[in-house]
């Protein structure tokens, strides 16, 4: 059962032009022209670490979500209830799957950046780079899954994905540092995984041996998110969240 719906993830997942177009070709491009007007050698390397974040957002919470949400609206996952798969199981399947084609996808970026801008890493540094990509991209695709949850259609996947994307883009140092930025700013950025994500990622370059706190986090917002996909799974489309008899997961 696990390799079935593994197997299926993955050719569904790669038919979605709209999400690789967004999690390798825009990065690619935006990696490429703000590299153009910022030369420097320390900016490069936040560029290209946040590009590389940024088509993990892009693959696993919005890719994700129209997946899962396309699937329901076919009326796939109602052969689950006569499957003794539970709903965690399930979850951890399609986050899995997600995860794996979304770490390769970050290879091919990461692999882009560090040739065009001659950035090398250490093989230990670069192993636990891989370890803490893996982690955020499970952690995000996981949230994915949770806002399809959430979502009645496609309009609200939009809505609920900006809200996601917004305060967690601007309230992380992704792409610019947050040194002047206001303290509310900094604060609302604490509450999302990504800003630890990027520090970990960041660090892991320098010092792996400080890495351990951010893996602790973002593993936790890791769990925290699997269990609410688990907890707010829905089998039909026209099911609501509100008012229903949840399922032990």
């Amino acid at each position: 059962m696990f390799m079935i719906i593994f197997r299926s993830m993955i050719v569904t997942s790669l038919r979605d032009r709209i999400s690789l177009f967004y999690s390798i070709l825009f990065p690619a491009a935006l990696l490429f022209g703000l590299g153009l007007y910022f030369d420097s050698p320390e900016y490069r390397f936040n560029l290209l670490t946040g590009t590389v974040l940024l088509s993990t957002l892009f693959w696993s919470v919005q890719g994700t979500a129209f997946q899962v949400h396309q699937q329901r609206n076919r009326g796939v996952y109602k052969l689950l209830k006569v499957t003794p798969l539970s709903n965690l199981s399930f979850v951890l399947n399609v986050t899995l799957a997600r995860t794996v084609l979304g770490l390769i996808i970050n290879g091919i970026i990461l692999a882009i950046g560090m040739i065009a801008y001659a950035i090398s890493f250490p093989m230990a540094n670069l192993a636990v780079l891989g370890f803490i990509l893996a982690l955020g991209t499970l952690c995000f695709t996981a949230m994915g899954f949770f806002v399809s949850n959430l979502a009645q259609n496609e309009a609200q996947i939009n809505m609920f994905s900006n809200l996601i994307y917004i305060p967690m883009l601007f309230g992380s140092e992704t792409f610019y540092s947050l040194q002047h930025a206001p303290q509310w700013i900094k604060t609302a950025g604490n509450l999302f995984p990504l800003t630890y994500l990027v520090e970990g990622v960041r660090i892991s370059y320098t010092d792996i041996g400080e890495v351990l706190p951010y893996i602790g986090i973002v593993t936790a917002f890791t769990v925290a998110l699997i269990f609410l996909a688990a907890l707010t799974f829905r089998f039909d489309a026209d099911q609501t969240l509100l008012f229903r008899k949840y399922p032990k997961v």
